[in-house]
């Protein structure tokens, strides 16, 4: 892996993390809120982070593809 894509891998690594992050605290507040609109409220927050996970995954994969280095 060439040192632009390694820096790249980083900052999407990071990117994924936060967005993994953002998710387990949405979850957690779900989890302690007794109000069943706030909760549905913040189950879906953790949901869209879960999608935004999985999008910077696909978006380094395919970026990585193009620069050559993941096949």
């Amino acid at each position: 892996m060439n040192e632009r894509l390694g820096k790249l891998a980083e900052i999407f690594q990071e990117a994924a993390e936060a967005e993994r992050q953002a998710r387990l605290r949405y979850e957690e507040a779900a989890l302690l809120c007794d109000d069943p609109i706030l909760r549905d409220v913040l189950t879906a927050m953790a949901q869209d982070e879960a999608r935004h996970e999985q999008e910077v995954i696909a978006r380094f994969r395919q970026i990585a593809q193009q620069m050559g280095g993941v096949h």
